[in-house]
């Protein structure tokens, strides 16, 4: 392999392995979080809240990984399902206020990194790096989208 190739592919691994181990607060699991912050966002401004197959396609996983995250979210008392008022069958997921709590807490936290990182890097660069992962991001799809 190139040197410069090499050497992008070893900086992108080491982000990754970061973004796995960095993700654990709270006694919570990066799957979880995930999750949380999921329903946090698509029961914004709605009147009917997210379901498991909102959740599903919106963190791009099967309905069964949603559902056995939910039962521990459930079991922990973060999250609760309500039945739909219009339509029994359909189950929604909400945040319970030990939920909210806890999502308000990693988001303060994930803020505070990012502000973190914009202070090291500063302006300048804070916003090349934006440049240029909006590229990369780019690009990626792009090539996924080739495969299909």
């Amino acid at each position: 392999m190139e040197e410069l190739p090499h050497r992008l592919l070893h900086a992108i691994r080491q982000l990754q392995k970061l973004s796995h181990t960095s993700h654990t607060m709270h006694g919570l699991k990066r799957s979880e979080i995930m999750m949380l912050m999921a329903i946090k966002k698509g029961n914004q401004g709605k009147e009917k809240h997210i379901t498991v197959t909102d959740l599903s396609t919106a963190l791009k996983i099967t309905s069964p990984s949603v559902t056995q995250v939910i039962n521990v979210l459930e079991n922990t008392g973060y999250v609760d399902r309500v039945n739909d008022q219009q339509d029994r069958r359909i189950m929604r997921i909400v945040l319970t206020d030990k939920g909210n709590d806890i999502t308000a807490q990693i988001y303060q936290k994930v803020e505070e990194k990012y502000s973190n990182l914009v202070d090291f890097l500063g302006e300048e660069k804070s916003n090349s790096l934006i440049e240029l992962l909006d590229e990369v991001y780019s690009f990626f799809s792009k090539e996924a989208n080739k495969k299909e």
